[in-house]
């Protein structure tokens, strides 16, 4: 009995019987056969390595981070400084960028926007098929960067930390990833929010607040169509349109201009004939605060000095949204540079120093001042001292004898040469003691009340009156009217401090005659004023306190009394104002080296100083021959600043003095 095969030797046999009883295939038959193999596997591997890339693509999506963080200093908002008006800004400290909220914004800037960088942005998920590919073509043949890119694409590009700037396909699929990612989690007005806070639209300024200040002086909600078309068309080339001209940049910008405003029409935000109606709107002179007077080097430098002293991190500075007012009029700043160019500061050799300051005698804030030409030197010759104060500290003497009980009437001698010993008695002048000379235009004088005694600025009398009120005294008194410790500490014990020997700011000077003219209150000079801190808090200022009163108002009148005479009928009489009284004091050092005016009407304190850094007579300046002493070239540089900043003060008078106290006789020199 025969068995049956198995299967495995079933199925071979069955195949070569199979292929024994079919017919032999065709050649043109089996060509066909074999392309539909090819095909099939051709699509079998499109099909795979499609599913490979996808499977990818989709990897790559998930494993993307959705960023949550900015990239540093994306969001750095910095601190503004802004002039007396609270309005009008000096300079920034750190980025030029200020945020605001989005019903700040107007819709009239959105669509500019819009139109201008993404028209489909209401309605794509983040990206563009379109750009994408064009971007990635560029890429990829090293063409230019540009276009493609969306809104939402921009701001992860620019804003959120994790991707780097490289122009590569791996970089710009990330920053897909990312954006789509941005169109799924987060509302469209908060993208495009972020997106006008913080772009780049040219003149320093990242953000639309930062731009409309610094393009039109206003604020963002303030922009008009027009305006707002101009912004929204320098986000493409910001570094190379211009607003004004007519080279090939500013017409870029104009036809820029014309292409958003054409978007918004397309996009049904405006109608055709209102943008028919537009015109290219006028921009300001890019602000450069005062660059144009050469100071904002010396202004940057003190409002960081004042900032440091306030114990203010720098960091909350650069990075600390503080709105920092100072008192600085930029008129007045203005003509204290045309004051000291008409003398022709400029020219002066580079050893030559010179310069103004105006202080308020309300509150000791600075209004004005010229530190030197900075083509000549960056030294500033105002903040800093440049010289003795010469006779422009004997205030301080007549000051300290008012306040131990005397009178301006009281006398003294004035004869020249004298010689004093330590107690202040005069002494034979072949006989050891300190000597004593007065100006020799001067000469020898005979007795004479103090009021004359400083009209003439009298070395002489002056001494004596130091030793009668008592050197301590008159060190004391000098630095409660402001005059730095450090300046007088070499002087302790010493009487001809009286003349000035120290080495004084000309702020310092200001500061302290702004005491006489406010009534005897001491002032702190200070640049900034006041400064609010991004909660719109204020910083407590220490010179907003109270000031200490140094001396009554009747003895600040007789002080002002005799610098008033000073003025009418003494050295000072360059420094005469048509329309009021001024009250003020020169003074020139040894050998003139140094010369000086300090002058101050009710409302305002000002101190010119000029000084030769080498041991040499100050003389022979451009367009003025001969010596520089206080009567001359400081007092008219002082009279011509003052004409043009009085006329923006009321003509007030001093208040006259009844003359109380002590009228004592110091006329010590004994009869011919």
């Amino acid at each position: 009995m025969h068995s049956l095969p198995r299967s495995g030797r079933l199925r071979p046999a069955l195949a070569r019987l199979a292929r024994a009883v079919r017919p032999p295939l065709s050649r043109p038959h089996r060509r066909r056969r074999a392309g539909r193999t090819r095909r099939r596997r051709l699509y079998v591997s499109i099909v795979t390595v499609l599913s490979v890339i996808v499977s990818a693509v989709m990897v790559a999506y998930l494993r993307t981070p959705l960023p949550t963080e900015p990239q540093p200093g994306v969001t750095d908002e910095g601190s503004t400084v802004y002039y007396a008006d609270g309005r009008t800004p000096l300079f920034r400290l750190g980025a030029n960028r200020d945020i605001v909220r989005h019903d700040q914004i107007p819709d009239r800037l959105r669509w500019a926007v819009l139109a201008a960088e993404d028209r489909g942005f209401y309605g794509d998920h983040g990206v563009s098929p379109a750009g994408t590919v064009r971007a990635l073509w560029n890429n990829a043949s090293g063409g230019a960067t540009q276009g493609g890119s969306t809104i939402t694409q921009q701001l992860a590009r620019n804003y959120f930390k994790g991707l780097s700037r490289d122009r590569t396909a791996g970089r710009k699929f990330k920053e897909i990833f990312v954006a789509v990612k941005l169109a799924r989690h987060r509302d469209k007005d908060e993208i495009l929010d972020l997106y006008l806070n913080t772009i780049f639209f040219g003149r320093q300024t990242s953000g639309a607040q930062a731009a409309a200040r610094a393009y039109f002086d206003k604020d963002v909600w303030q922009l008009n169509v027009a305006e707002c078309a101009l912004l929204a068309a320098m986000i493409q080339r910001p570094a190379y349109f211009r607003t004004r001209g007519d080279d090939g940049p500013a017409r870029a910008l104009r036809a820029r201009w014309r292409y958003v405003l054409d978007g918004m029409v397309a996009m049904g935000r405006l109608s055709r004939a209102d943008a028919d109606r537009q015109r290219f709107p006028a921009t300001r002179d890019e602000w450069r605060g005062v660059e144009l007077s050469g100071q904002s080097l010396l202004v940057r430098q003190r409002v960081l000095d004042e900032l440091r002293a306030l114990r203010i991190p720098v960091e909350s500075v650069m990075n600390g949204r503080l709105r920092i007012y100072t008192g600085l009029d930029p008129r007045w700043m203005g003509y204290a540079e045309q004051a000291m160019k008409r003398a022709q500061e400029p020219r002066w050799p580079g050893h030559v120093r010179g310069g103004l300051i105006a202080v308020d005698p309300a509150d000791g804030a600075v209004k004005a001042f010229y530190g030197g030409d900075p083509k000549r030197s960056q030294f500033d010759s105002v903040f800093n001292p440049v010289a003795q104060a010469g006779s422009t500290f004997k205030p301080y003497v007549l000051a300290a004898a008012l306040r131990r009980g005397f009178s301006v009437r009281s006398r003294v001698s004035g004869k020249s040469p004298r010689k004093f010993a330590p107690d202040g008695s005069e002494t034979p002048m072949t006989a050891p003691g300190y000597r004593v000379d007065n100006d020799g235009k001067i000469g020898s004088l005979g007795a004479m009340d103090l009021v004359k005694a400083t009209a003439l600025s009298v070395n002489t009398g002056y001494v004596k009156l130091a030793f009668e009120a008592g050197v301590a005294n008159v060190l004391r008194t000098a630095l409660d009217f402001g005059v730095p410790a450090s300046a007088l500490k070499p002087f302790k014990g010493q009487a001809g401090i009286a003349l000035g020997t120290a080495d004084v700011a000309a702020v310092h000077q200001a500061a302290g005659y702004a005491a006489l003219a406010n009534g005897g209150t001491a002032v702190t000079p200070h640049l900034i004023t006041r400064i609010v801190d991004a909660r719109g808090k204020d910083v407590p200022l220490p010179w907003h306190r109270p000031g200490r009163r140094v001396i009554n108002g009747e003895r600040a009148a007789q002080v002002t009394y005799a610098l008033r005479a000073t003025v009418t009928e003494g050295t000072g009489r360059r420094a005469a104002l048509p329309d009021r009284d001024v009250a003020g004091k020169t003074g020139t050092t040894d050998n003139n080296r140094a010369a000086w005016f300090v002058g101050y009407v009710p409302r305002l304190s000002a101190a010119v100083v000029m000084a030769n850094t080498r041991p040499a007579p100050l003389k022979d300046l451009p367009g003025f021959p001969g010596r520089v002493a206080g009567e001359n070239l400081p007092s008219s540089v002082w009279r011509w600043f003052m004409e043009k900043v009085t006329r923006d003060l009321p003509a007030e008078a001093f208040p006259e003095p009844v003359f109380s106290g002590i009228k004592a006789d110091w006329d010590d020199t004994p009869p011919p």
